[in-house]
């Protein structure tokens, strides 16, 4: 989880924010992880959200849709009944911690237990994704870079093609937003001190973008590399579930001093946002993590 470094917009994920996911697991944590009303109302579509966000990028056939959506169907009871109490668990943790002052230790502890939680369900989506992997087409395969050109051309835009005061204003928005939505209206100190730490930042767009092109160009090199050998689907999985895992992993990969220093950077903004916040916020914040809590729960039951 990255509470300051990953770009965002005002309608992405409000809590806990994260980097990369993966193919599935952003349509399902999408899901997961919306405001409490939007939990409830979207998780039980979950399996169908994650296909149709998959289909926007593959353009799937109608044996190839079928048997993504029985895969994506057996993901979401398993993440029901499995991973819902440990989401639960987590945001109590948080709670009782959000009275008092924590340190970027803290903030960091249940960024790591966050990650493990999102690192089992890509392990658990891995054998349905390996599947449709092995399965597209060259046609399919230049959709999906179409698709992604279409995202790119976005991204450019909102980003690489802004001045670097616009990009500090956008960046400072939407941790506005974002920590508004948690806190409550933020005070002009509380804001100030955002604006310093997006401007101290070590986050760049050039390697946001650098990072984007390349995770994107691997990807695409290991699928076409399955339709050129006859690759063992459990080689075929070992190989994605690396590159799938290396996109958030800290400790090795492409770019993962960085991401190593985002972490720890994010981490301390963090918490030294929430040690300036008045008992009336903290109390909010307690308020909104009890309620994802209790949502977590009631949708655990099948």
């Amino acid at each position: 989880m990255n509470f300051f470094n990953a770009p965002t917009s005002r309608n992405t994920l409000r809590w806990p924010p994260s980097r990369l996911w993966g193919w599935v697991l952003c349509a399902l944590a999408f899901t997961l992880l919306q405001g409490c009303s939007a939990i409830k109302l979207g998780y039980n579509k979950a399996d169908d959200l994650a296909y149709w966000w998959l289909d926007g990028y593959a353009d799937f056939s109608q044996p190839q849709s079928e048997r993504l959506r029985a895969a994506l169907a057996d993901v979401h009871r398993w993440h029901r009944t499995q991973e819902l109490p440990a989401y639960a668990a987590l945001l109590q943790q948080t709670q009782n911690w959000a009275a008092d002052n924590i340190t970027a230790l803290q903030v960091c502890t249940l960024a790591d237990a966050g990650q493990l939680r999102l690192n089992a369900l890509t392990l658990k989506a891995m054998p349905a994704l390996t599947a449709v992997a092995l399965d597209l087409s060259g046609k399919q395969l230049l959709h999906l870079e179409r698709q992604w050109a279409k995202k790119n051309a976005t991204w450019q835009d909102d980003w690489l093609k802004l001045s670097m005061e616009e990009r500090e204003k956008k960046r400072l928005d939407n941790f506005v937003d974002r920590f508004e939505s948690f806190y409550g209206t933020l005070t002009p100190t509380q804001i100030q001190l955002l604006q310093q730490q997006v401007q101290q930042s070590v986050w760049t767009a050039t390697w946001s973008w650098q990072v984007r092109l390349r995770q994107q160009q691997q990807l695409m090199e290991l699928l076409r590399s399955f339709q050129i050998k006859s690759t063992p689907a459990a080689l075929a999985q070992e190989a994605l579930q690396t590159q799938v895992l290396g996109w958030t992993s800290t400790s090795d990969g492409y770019g993962f001093e960085i991401r190593q220093r985002l972490k720890q950077e994010a981490c301390a903004n963090a918490a030294q946002l929430h040690n300036i916040t008045s008992p009336a916020q903290r109390q909010k914040a307690m308020q909104r993590l009890r309620a994802y809590a209790n949502d977590f729960k009631d949708l655990s039951v099948p």
